[in-house]
């Protein structure tokens, strides 16, 4: 028997949830990638796809764990105190839209998916807790904390998507197209169609942000 060590091919590193986890995201930040399957998965780790099931009862399980997580990533970018709800709600929609635009494969399913992990929580909490400095209680700071969600999750994965889609990922403009229209039967649009091509989609997002938070502390003064 030959004592010398053996010139085969390395072991595997034993495969865990992590291990696919992190597969996942090197996966979802490839340009152009707006669908995540275990297949690709399974190649990205030279494992039969089937090998996933041992660690996540479904393919929605799994994303569900990836969303949270992109949740948490947002999360710890933020640097804004809750006492400046304003501010701190702007920088929480921005660094949202900016981490799904770095993982749209994993962004499009926020509008479809609950997590009930941490990330989540934790985004519903700060929410919640901008509003309630604001001065909303009741009703009226669970109706502001649904509407700002739902535009963030929506508007930032959209954005995510149609970058994703997009054959030049680098574009910012809002509108596509050239926005051709006659004078005569458009004339706003005829008139207005250098401005609108203009728009910045990253702008126009956070600008409907704003738009909620002035109606929440518009909401606020009408109570004083």
């Amino acid at each position: 028997m030959s004592g010398k060590p053996s010139v085969g091919r390395p072991a595997k590193a034993p495969l865990d949830r992590e291990v696919f986890v992190e597969a996942a995201f090197r996966l979802a930040a490839r340009p152009h990638t707006v669908t995540l399957t275990y297949r690709d998965l399974g190649k990205e780790l030279g494992v039969d796809p089937t090998a996933i099931y041992r660690h996540f009862q479904s393919k929605e399980s799994l994303m569900q764990e990836l969303l949270d997580r992109l949740f948490r990533m947002a999360r710890d970018r933020m640097t804004v105190p809750t006492a400046r709800w304003e501010e701190c709600l702007m920088e929480f929609a921005g660094v949202t839209l900016d981490t799904f635009l770095d993982y749209p494969a994993i962004a499009v399913r926020a509008t479809s998916l609950t997590t009930s992990g941490k990330g989540e929580l934790d985004s519903i909490e700060l929410i919640l807790s901008c509003f309630s400095a604001a001065g909303l209680s009741g009703e009226a700071l669970v109706e502001q904390y649904a509407i700002l969600g739902a535009y963030i999750l929506a508007g930032a994965a959209g954005l995510a998507r149609d970058q994703a889609e997009s054959p030049d990922s680098d574009s910012r403009g809002w509108f596509t197209g050239p926005l051709l229209a006659d004078p005569s039967s458009h004339p706003l649009v005829s008139s207005l169609r250098e401005e609108i091509l203009s728009l910045d989609h990253r702008e126009m997002f956070l600008a409907g942000v704003r738009q909620i938070l002035r109606a929440a502390a518009a909401q606020v003064n009408s109570r004083d």
